[in-house]
This record gives structure tokens, C-alpha cells and sequence, in this order.
């Protein structure tokens, strides 16, 4: 296997993975496939097929202990599992409903029990490598960005899937979706049919999300947390609240408004900012976290105020707050209403 640099690992983020359902996966399962992400090299001009997972830096990535966790052989389960995941997304431009697995195979390697050989399939390869997306993307011509790894600090599948469906459009910090087909996407819609649960209904079950013109009598919609009071109680709030106040994810201030159709909701227009890196800052955010830094302000505390109200705010309230001129109310004096030098260079430093 090749050593790849981690910095330049992406998960793909497109319209067919995150407009696209997965039934049945679990959230350790979830956290596996994000795993799997830091594993490979996302750009690889010759991505191999199989990756090996190695069962004790999956625990120092998950920061868990040995003794606390699941066992190799039932981690294997868990990993195999991952193999009988039924997804579906439908391709607008295509017109076209795929059905998708990320993995084909997963066997112990014969060198080291705690290491795994996972063999990606045809999506999975889509999923994780440019050289496969942009084979089907100037194919199909269906868009994709990409999203960091630090999804798998958040707890719960379907709170990974908003996470998911948020950062696709971290550019703009703008995503508007309807109640309904955002409930489908994360799960809380479903089709169920009691009578007949073969692999072939399961695959038609999935695509009744999205073609409902075709479903038939025997399929039952079932719709968990269908009162908006509940649904906002319950899922929606607390899993905003654990994005925001997640330092590691790379958006945050995600709020939201309803939109309304007579007294019912139906459309949710989310916006958000993408979260500073302090690694990756603009010019004038240097200049800035330097500049306050010489006026005794931390860098945790600088990046929070910049996240937060941004460097011409800051530099505003700051003017108002701090003056060197002891004579700025002195309405005896020619220097009233008069800021310090140093004030007035550092606002200059700043562009504001």
C-alpha cells in the first residue's frame, strides 16, 4: 500500500452522495467509511482498489481503549456488514435512479489478524477517489465539491447526513431544501412493505424516495418525528447546537428559517459561515491576529472574535473602548474626540 499525505485526503461531497440514501448503515459503519477516507489519497492518479485497515489505529483514531471497544472479530463484522448496505441517489441530469454499494469484500489479512483488506466497489472507488469522479462526473455532468475528515467527531448517523448535506454548499453558507426531502435524506421518511422484503424490494423501497409516482399499495410510508414541534425538539436544534459548538468542523453559525405554506411548514432555508482555520487565514485576518496579539488578546480569543463579528467590528468596538488620548473628553482641549496614533495605524493595517 502507499503512504499518502493525510493533508490532502478528501472525502467526496457531491450531489450523488449526498443527495443519496443509505438504509440500515450503522453509525459505527458511518465512522468507518469516514476512517477509510484518511487512508487513502483522494488525488492518487492510479487509486488501488484495496486498502488495508489496521484494527489498533482505528482505535487511536476513534480515541477509544482496547477494553472498552469492540473486539477485532467483531469489529470484522461490523466492517463486512458494510458490504449488504443498500444506497440510491437519482441523477437529475441522467433521469436515472442508482443503486450503490461503497465496499465488496472485506477479508483478514494473512500477514496480521488485526489488519483488514478492504476491496472498494465500483461506487466506492467513485466516492473516494478524483480519477473515478470525474470519470463519472463528465460523464453524467453532475457537480461535486469535497468535505473534510472532521465529520467523525459528530455522534449519530443521521446528524453525520446533515453535516454532510450542509458543508456541500459551505461556499455559498446557503442551503434551502424542503422539509420533505430533507426528512427523506436523513432517514425519517421510509417506505416499508411487511409482505415482501427481498434484496429486489429493498432496492425498489429506496427508489420510491425519490420517484413516489411509482409506489405501489403495498408499500406503507411511515414518517418518524412527523409533528415540525417534535422533529425540531428532538433532532434538528440539538444537532445544530452540537455543529456549532464544534471547534473541529469547518462551518459553524449555522442557523435556520422556516418557510410556510398557509400554517404549515414546508421548506427550511439554512445559512452558516465557513469556519477560519487558523493555518489558513486571509491576508487581512493575519494582519489582525497579529495586531491583537500585541494588545494582549489570545489567539483562541482573536479567532473566536473574528468568527464572530469579523475584523472591522472588532477595530470598531475596540476604538470605542480603548483611547491613549486623556484628553478626549476634555471639551477644554483641541485634542477632544481625538484617537491615539497607534489607534488610527492599526485601522490602517487592517484596510478598514
Amino acid at each position: 500500500m502507499k503512504s499518502t499525505d493525510k493533508n490532502s485526503n478528501y472525502l467526496l461531497q457531491s450531489n450523488f452522495f449526498t443527495q443519496s440514501v443509505m438504509r440500515g448503515v450503522t453509525e459505527m459503519q458511518k465512522d468507518i467509511i469516514y476512517y477509510l477516507q484518511t487512508l487513502i489519497n483522494f488525488r492518487d492518479p492510479n487509486p488501488e482498489e484495496e486498502i488495508i485497515f489496521n484494527y489498533n489505529k482505528f482505535l487511536e483514531y476513534k480515541n477509544v481503549k482496547k477494553n472498552s471497544f469492540y473486539s477485532v472479530s467483531e469489529l470484522l463484522e461490523i466492517c463486512s456488514g458494510l458490504i449488504h448496505i443498500n444506497g440510491v441517489f437519482y441523477n437529475t441530469q441522467t433521469k436515472i435512479t442508482e443503486f450503490f454499494n461503497v465496499i465488496d469484500s472485506v477479508s483478514v489479512s494473512d500477514e496480521d489478524a488485526n489488519e483488514f483488506i478492504v476491496r472498494f466497489a465500483k461506487w466506492g472507488k467513485i466516492f473516494f477517489y478524483e480519477k473515478h469522479a470525474l470519470e463519472y462526473a463528465n460523464k453524467t455532468r453532475v457537480q461535486y465539491t469535497q468535505i473534510e475528515s472532521s465529520i467523525i467527531d459528530l455522534k449519530g448517523d443521521k446528524r453525520k447526513k446533515l453535516f454532510e448535506l450542509l458543508s456541500q454548499f459551505k461556499a455559498t453558507g446557503i442551503y434551502r431544501v424542503s422539509l420533505e426531502e430533507l426528512k427523506v435524506l436523513l432517514g425519517f421518511i421510509v417506505y416499508k412493505n411487511e409482505k415482501n422484503k427481498s434484496e429486489t424490494t429493498k432496492q425498489l423501497q429506496l427508489k420510491f424516495l425519490f420517484d413516489t409516482k411509482e409506489i405501489s399499495p403495498d408499500y406503507e410510508r411511515v414518517e418518524y418525528l412527523a409533528r415540525w414541534s417534535e422533529f425540531k425538539r428532538v433532532f434538528l436544534d440539538p444537532a445544530i447546537n452540537d455543529f456549532n459548538s464544534n471547534e473541529k468542523l469547518d462551518i459553524s453559525h449555522i442557523s435556520y428559517e422556516t418557510v410556510k405554506v398557509g400554517r404549515k411548514i414546508t421548506n427550511l432555508h439554512f445559512k452558516f459561515q465557513k469556519r477560519l482555520d487558523i493555518n489558513n487565514l486571509s491576508e487581512v485576518h493575519q494582519t489582525a491576529l497579529k495586531s491583537f496579539l500585541a494588545y494582549g488578546l489570545t489567539e483562541s480569543q482573536i479567532l473566536f472574535l473574528l468568527q464572530r463579528i469579523g475584523q472591522e467590528n472588532m477595530f470598531n468596538r475596540f476604538n470605542k473602548a480603548v483611547t491613549f488620548n486623556q484628553h478626549y473628553d476634555n471639551k477644554e482641549s483641541k485634542f477632544i474626540g481625538k484617537r491615539s496614533g497607534s489607534i488610527m495605524k492599526l485601522e490602517k493595517k487592517l484596510r478598514i
